[in-house]
């Protein structure tokens, strides 16, 4: 048995030409369309951000690792028989004029023995392959050593504390320079030493 046969109509002329010139023109259409561009476009935008903060961050990390490996590494050189200082004296008006001519810059020298943190000498050493001051105290028997070269170009501020080889480290940044503390003294008194350092002077 045979199916029966619809009717066919035949669209009338040039109505396929106004479909697809009304589709062309629709608002919806265009909408739709940027719509996925304007997600993919800031989505890799939120891609090139993130992969640049992570950089950032991660390069600030491996300098910051770096230098407190150098410091440490500065330190326990010190600890060796004759290699403590250059100058020993417990007076910061021998030991400030000591640098000059020996730097392209002038270091804070600090007097702590009213604070318990008695001056030792001072000596030049290296840190990330740039000469810097090493000034030497003491606190009952421990040795501290204080790093301190001027603040790099774009360089961020800093006031941390770590723990290297069973040394701590104190690292900031204060008026134009960079310091780093090292010792085996506890992480408080260091910190108390980094304040002292911080106080105004008279």
């Amino acid at each position: 048995m045979s199916e029966p046969k619809l009717p066919y109509y035949s669209a009338p002329a040039g109505l396929r030409e106004r479909v697809q010139s009304a589709v062309r023109q629709s608002p919806v259409r265009r909408s739709v369309a940027r719509v996925p561009f304007m997600r993919i476009a800031g989505a890799a935008a939120a891609v090139v951000l993130l992969a640049w903060g992570g950089w950032s961050v991660g390069a600030t990390s491996r300098e910051s690792g770096a230098a407190t490996t150098a410091v440490v590494d500065g330190h326990l050189r010190s600890l060796t028989p004759g290699h403590l200082s250059d100058v020993a004296s417990t007076d910061q008006h021998t030991v400030k004029p000591w640098f000059a001519g020996k730097l392209d810059f002038s270091p804070p020298v600090v007097d702590g023995a009213a604070n318990g943190f008695p001056l030792v000498g001072a000596r030049l050493d290296v840190v990330g392959g740039r000469s810097v001051a090493a000034m030497v105290y003491s606190r009952r028997g421990h040795i501290i050593n204080l790093f301190v070269r001027p603040v790099a170009a774009n360089e961020r501020a800093t006031d941390q504390t770590t723990t290297r080889l069973g040394y701590n480290v104190v690292d900031w940044t204060a008026a134009g320079m960079r310091f780093w503390a090292v010792s085996d003294l506890n992480a408080a008194e260091l910190a108390q030493f980094r304040d002292l350092l911080l106080a105004p002077r008279p």
